[in-house]
């Protein structure tokens, strides 16, 4: 009580001194400073009692959480950018790792020998079916995958199965019968691959489609979509033999009735890819009867 009055007796003062002394801003500066100081004596109680403790807490916890949900978001961001990351250097190597081959025959209209073979190498990426499988650094025969003997379809491998059953689906599409396994043909193409010479059979009386792609998932599927993706090119309304197309028309030639076709595991050396170390899938399909018959295109080879 005894200091409040004096606090008032100060003031007072102050506020009657101001009208009469030439001062009076100095005056009203120092008063101005104690309120001030009695407001900031006021706040300073006040933070030093339970609430206050409370809010500085409450404001610690709010910065924790803000950086806490910060570093989350950074955290994810950099997270999705590895991944980004990675898919981008798979697939790269994917497409680095990943080539293919093939070649055809062709045939005169008054010849059984081959008259010309078409190269061409370009990416891509291919699955695989059962396989004939050797040591890559031996030549040991290549299995044909094939029946016990003759023809027909009887218990075929997988890789065998898949080989005629897409040969057939996509034969249908040009109204072309249904091709038969024969095992004859199968041994045939097996004993060729065996080589691991990317070439076609020397006086081979059967047409001939061949492909190799580096990796162990080239096989059946991949050869043959390789070979009929060529219809896109195929002109009907000027039939005949291309080097770009002869894997299509021998495929779906109307003439052939029998298949039989082999893989074997040789270097990417062997075959002729350049730059790989690793193993390649060599794929020989012979046909009997033999297609790209020079002069006969356009009753053989029919329009989707």
């Amino acid at each position: 009580m005894k200091i409040t009055t004096t606090l008032a007796a100060i003031v007072g003062t102050l506020a009657v001194l101001a009208p009469l002394s030439a001062a009076s801003q100095p005056a009203v500066e120092r008063d101005s400073l104690a309120a001030y100081d009695a407001a900031a004596a006021d706040i300073e109680a006040r933070d030093s009692a339970k609430c206050g403790v409370a809010s500085r807490k409450h404001h610690q916890k709010q910065a924790k959480k803000s950086s806490k949900q910060k570093s989350k978001a950074q955290l994810k961001q950099e997270q999705e950018q590895a991944r980004i990351t990675s898919l981008a250097a798979k697939k790269k190597k994917k497409t680095q790792q990943q080539q293919v081959r093939y070649r055809y025959t062709t045939r005169s209209s008054t010849s059984s020998t081959r008259r010309a073979t078409s190269t061409s190498t370009k990416p891509t990426s291919t699955p695989a079916s059962t396989k004939a499988i050797t040591s890559a650094s031996t030549s040991a025969p290549a299995t044909s995958t094939g029946t016990s003997g003759g023809t027909g379809t009887g218990t075929l491998s997988t890789f065998a199965q898949t080989m005629i059953d897409m040969h057939n689906a996509d034969r249908a599409k040009h109204s072309a019968a249904a091709l038969t396994w024969d095992t004859t043909l199968a041994t045939a193409a097996a004993q060729w691959a065996a080589n691991c010479k990317f070439a076609h059979t020397p006086n081979n009386p059967y047409g001939q489609n061949i492909a190799a792609g580096t990796g162990t998932s080239f096989g059946a599927k991949e050869s043959c979509t390789l070979w009929y993706d060529e219809v896109s090119q195929y002109d009907y309304n000027n039939p005949g033999y291309s080097a770009a197309t002869g894997h299509f028309t021998q495929m779906v030639w109307v003439g052939t009735k029998k298949l039989g076709c082999a893989i074997q595991q040789c270097t990417a050396q062997q075959l002729g890819f350049s730059g790989f170390s690793g193993n390649a899938e060599f794929v020989v399909c012979n046909y009997d009867p033999y297609g790209n018959v020079q002069g006969q295109f356009k009753a053989n080879v029919l329009p989707n």
